[in-house]
């Protein structure tokens, strides 16, 4: 037929012309899978829930997908695009993964820092072969190759050549971003959804839940997965890690916890070097002045550091900086009495 189109050229039953005639062109690409526990020696050595019923909180969210799953199954249509916000290490990729299980999809992964050009996104679109296709931070995802989506987002065309219909699944940590620089982009989702935070009691079954599939013939008192969710920071990814230090410290939390300069609530030795240093800066302190401050960069300070102190009202953002609050104040005074 003489077509000559990047989008089209390597594609296999994925794109077809808007003609009655079917174009066949051989794909040489390998599909990518959804990630499945890891066996060996029959023994599971990394878990993540692979069902709604296995996915421990976020009720309201769980509902919500469960009846779409089950209409747009029912009506035989695509699964409705979908974008997940929430903090680091809140399960946002587990949720995706859970969505593409229980659709019985693949489910073909990105994060959007990867995707420098059309050409990587051609390639994604090609393996995700009317899957589903997960970008993380897609807040990052350059606004040209955005706009690129939106045909394709919407009705499934791009240059005049038809995509076979799959779901983009974005995940972000950033949904202010979004709404303030790829408000159009927001707008092609059907679903938005926002991760709520966990309860201690909740964190304290996905702690269970792991420990039973990971270190089944380890013991641990329910005191200590009570501690472990206290000083989380109501965090499954936190809790995780915490959970794994104190099986190797053979039940220790507390030795855990001082390895680690947790010193109470999930406070840390940062957070307190942090607070005084704010609070010793009455005119308040730029971004860039606490990340020199912490050796850090910024990008961790803002998503590792900075939301709890936040979300507990230690300290607040200004037109002049961060200023601490009463709160943080009082917390100075008890996380040293702590140290004492």
């Amino acid at each position: 037929m003489g077509i000559k189109n990047w989008f089209f050229e390597p594609l296999v039953d994925i794109f077809t012309e808007i003609t009655s005639k079917e174009i066949i062109i051989e794909e040489n690409q390998e599909k990518s899978k959804i990630i499945l526990p890891h066996y060996e020696n029959g023994k599971e050595y990394n878990f993540r829930p692979k069902t709604f019923k296995e996915y421990i909180g976020q009720e309201k969210i769980k509902q919500i997908l469960m009846k779409y799953i089950k209409g747009t199954k029912k009506r035989k249509l695509p699964f409705p695009h979908t974008l997940i916000s929430g903090k680091a290490g809140m399960g946002k990729t587990t949720l995706a993964q859970v969505i593409a299980n229980e659709l019985n999809k693949i489910l073909v992964e990105a994060i959007t820092s990867e995707i420098i050009d059309i050409e990587k996104l051609k390639e994604l679109i090609i393996r995700c072969d009317g899957n589903i296709l997960f970008l993380d931070e897609i807040h990052a995802l350059p606004r040209n190759i955005g706009e690129s989506m939106y045909p394709i987002m919407e009705d499934f065309k791009y240059e005049g050549f038809r995509v076979k219909p799959f779901t983009l699944i974005g995940a972000t940590t950033e949904l202010g971003e979004i709404l303030r620089n790829r408000k159009p982009l927001y707008d092609r989702f059907k679903i938005i959804l926002e991760l709520e935070d966990y309860t201690e009691e909740e964190i304290v079954k996905i702690l269970n839940q792991y420990k039973e599939k990971i270190f089944k013939v380890e013991k641990l008192c329910q005191e200590v997965y009570e501690i472990i969710a206290k000083n989380s920071r109501v965090t499954p990814r936190h809790a995780i890690r915490l959970l794994e230090a104190t099986i190797y410290f053979e039940g220790n939390v507390k030795e855990v916890l001082r390895n680690f300069n947790i010193i109470k609530d999930g406070y840390t030795k940062k957070d307190l070097e942090i607070l005084k240093y704010i609070a010793s800066n009455e005119k308040g302190v730029g971004l860039q002045g606490i990340a020199m401050f912490l050796d850090t960069s910024t990008i961790n300070y803002l998503y590792e550091i900075e939301p709890y102190l936040l979300k507990n009202g230690l300290i607040v953002r200004t037109p002049r900086g961060r200023k601490i609050t009463l709160k943080g104040l009082k917390k100075i005074v008890e996380l040293e009495k702590c140290l004492q």
